[in-house]
C-alpha cells in the first residue's frame, strides 16, 4: 500500500495543533487561548470571523486583535484560506476520522455553497442578537476548550455532527455547513498558492478525484485545460498530489487575480 507523504504529513500537523491546543492544561504558558484567539510566544492571533463579530457589535476592534487578525488573514491568503480547515481546524480531523470508515462515503452530500449562506446569516444573526453567534455554538472553540478545560456537555455538538456524518449527509458540517470555513472559501479563491497539474503525466486513473475532499470542484478543473484549481473550496489537502500514480499533480504560484 502507497504511502500518502501529504496525508501523513497532515496528519501530523494536525495532531501537534491538538497538543498545542492542549498545552495550557498543563501549566505551560507559551501558548494561550483557543483557535479564536491565542498568543504564541508573545505573538496576537486573531480569527478573522471572531474579530468581523466583535466589529460588528463593539464598532471597534483593539490594536492587538487587528493586528492579530491582519496576520492570520496573509498568512492564510498567501497558503490558501481553506488550508486552515485541512491543516489546522480540529474538527476537520474529527470528520476526517469519520470518513474513513466504509458507510459514510455511500452517502449524499449537500452543496458547497451553503457555507457562504451559513457566514451571512451568522453576521446578520449576531447584529440582531448581539452576541458572538458562530463563537457562542462553535464547534471548533467546544473542542479547543474540551483539550485545554477537559470534557464537558457543550461536545454535544461534536457528537450531533459525527452521528449526522455517519447516518445522514456525507462531510456535511466542513463542507456545507461551517461558516469559518465559508470565510476561508472566500479568502482562498485569492491565494497564490494552487494545485496544479502536467496533462501531458495525466493518465485519468481518477485516483485525484477518489481521495480529494471536493472532487466536484478537482474534476472539472482538470478537464478544463487551464492546468489549475483556482477554486477557494480545495484545503491544499495535498492528497491528490501525493496519491498521483503519475506525478502529474503538484503545488504552483499563479497570479491571484486571474480568473
Amino acid at each position: 500500500m502507497k504511502v500518502n507523504r501529504w496525508t501523513t504529513g497532515r496528519r501530523c500537523v494536525q495532531i501537534l495543533m491538538l497538543l498545542l491546543l492542549a498545552t495550557p492544561a498543563f501549566g505551560w504558558t507559551f501558548f494561550e487561548g483557543n483557535l479564536g484567539a491565542a498568543a504564541i510566544v508573545g505573538l496576537q492571533l486573531s480569527d478573522p470571523l471572531a474579530a468581523l463579530q466583535i466589529l460588528l457589535l463593539t464598532g471597534t476592534l483593539t490594536a492587538t486583535m487587528l493586528s492579530g487578525t491582519a496576520i492570520v488573514v496573509v498568512f492564510y491568503g498567501l497558503f490558501g484560506g481553506r488550508v486552515f480547515c485541512g491543516w489546522v481546524c480540529p474538527v476537520h480531523l474529527i470528520t476526517d476520522l469519520v470518513d474513513l470508515l466504509p458507510w459514510p462515503k455511500r452517502l449524499s452530500s449537500w452543496s458547497l455553497e451553503w457555507k457562504t449562506t451559513a457566514l451571512i446569516v451568522t453576521v446578520i444573526m449576531t447584529v440582531i442578537l448581539g452576541i458572538p453567534v458562530f463563537e457562542t455554538v462553535s464547534p471548533i472553540g467546544t473542542t479547543a476548550r474540551a483539550l485545554t478545560f477537559g470534557v464537558s456537555s457543550s461536545l454535544i455538538i461534536i457528537v450531533l455532527i459525527v452521528i449526522a456524518e455517519l447516518v445522514l449527509v456525507r462531510r456535511v458540517w466542513c463542507r456545507s455547513l461551517c461558516p469559518l470555513g465559508g470565510f476561508y472559501y472566500q479568502l482562498g479563491r485569492f491565494s497564490p498558492l494552487v494545485v496544479a497539474y502536467d496533462t501531458a503525466k495525466c493518465s485519468h486513473c481518477g485516483e485525484c478525484r477518489r481521495v480529494c475532499f471536493v472532487p466536484e470542484v478537482l474534476a472539472p478543473s482538470l478537464k478544463s485545460q487551464r492546468n489549475m484549481v483556482h477554486s477557494g473550496e480545495c484545503t491544499r489537502c495535498g492528497a491528490c498530489v501525493g496519491i498521483c500514480p503519475e506525478k502529474a499533480l503538484g503545488f504552483a504560484l499563479r497570479n491571484p487575480f486571474e480568473r
